[in-house]
């Protein structure tokens, strides 16, 4: 932010720290509360984006928290912040909505989307390979459909480990990365896509007021891999293993 000092003839333009402006500002708004309410003021901003205005009355003073967009207020919407906090004038709503409502971006930023990091190709494995092979094998739907190698932490005291996860929003497949190794058998990586696959085809049911990602004909579905028995074998073994 910049500000003109004029020095004679010339004009010297000076560049003022953030933190500094806002302590001008600040001084300012609370010389302007303090002549209207006639009290002294205990002025807070904050980045409250649902109450943007609250006071509260003491015997010495008058406690006013604002969201910080008011920094940028001028001397009409600082006098009538005053009116309201005094009378709960209308007119000084009307003034304080139309200020709000313009400054509405400010206050309700819009939330930056996540980008998404997608690994598929791994040192062992690559998953959309696999996921074409699993979809053409078991004639299941797999275009749209994203698939990446995921880091999950075994933690001490875990009980329960999670290989692979279906988010229907992202339409993403998240794989463990801990089957990335030579050790793994192919068949058991593709079982973990496999799993996965089938919930992009049969949603989620609500169940006596539950909603279950797992209802019969997942299962029933499920066990037509090729090396069901095998692969659950395995999950049991590394399961034991890893969560030592």
């Amino acid at each position: 932010m910049k500000k003109q000092v004029k020095r004679g003839r010339r004009t010297q333009l000076l560049l003022f720290p953030e933190t500094e402006l806002d302590a001008l500002k600040r001084k300012r708004i609370e010389r302007i509360l303090r002549r209207e309410l006639c009290k002294e003021v205990e002025l807070n901003f904050n980045r409250n984006r649902v109450v943007v205005v609250s006071s509260k009355n003491t015997p010495s003073s008058v406690q006013v928290r604002l969201h910080q967009v008011f920094l940028e207020a001028d001397h009409r919407v600082i006098k009538a912040i005053a009116e309201l906090i005094k009378d709960k004038s209308s007119s000084a709503r009307e003034l304080l909505d139309s200020f709000i409502s313009s400054h509405h971006r400010r206050i309700h930023p819009k939330k930056k989307k996540r980008v998404l990091v997608l690994n598929s190709k791994g040192r062992v494995y690559d998953l959309r390979r696999l996921l074409k092979e699993v979809a053409l094998e078991y004639d299941l739907s797999f275009r749209r459909i994203k698939i990446s190698w995921s880091k999950a932490r075994i933690r001490r005291g875990q009980r329960s480990l999670r290989l692979g996860s279906y988010s229907l929003k992202e339409r993403l497949i998240r794989v463990n990365d801990k089957l990335d190794h030579p050790r793994v058998p192919r068949y058991f990586v593709k079982f973990i896509i496999f799993h996965e696959l089938l919930h992009s085809a049969i949603l989620p049911v609500k169940e006596k007021g539950r909603i279950n990602y797992h209802p019969r004909d997942f299962y029933k579905i499920e066990k037509r891999f090729k090396n069901y028995e095998q692969a659950k074998r395995y999950e049991r073994l590394i399961t034991r293993t890893w969560l030592r």
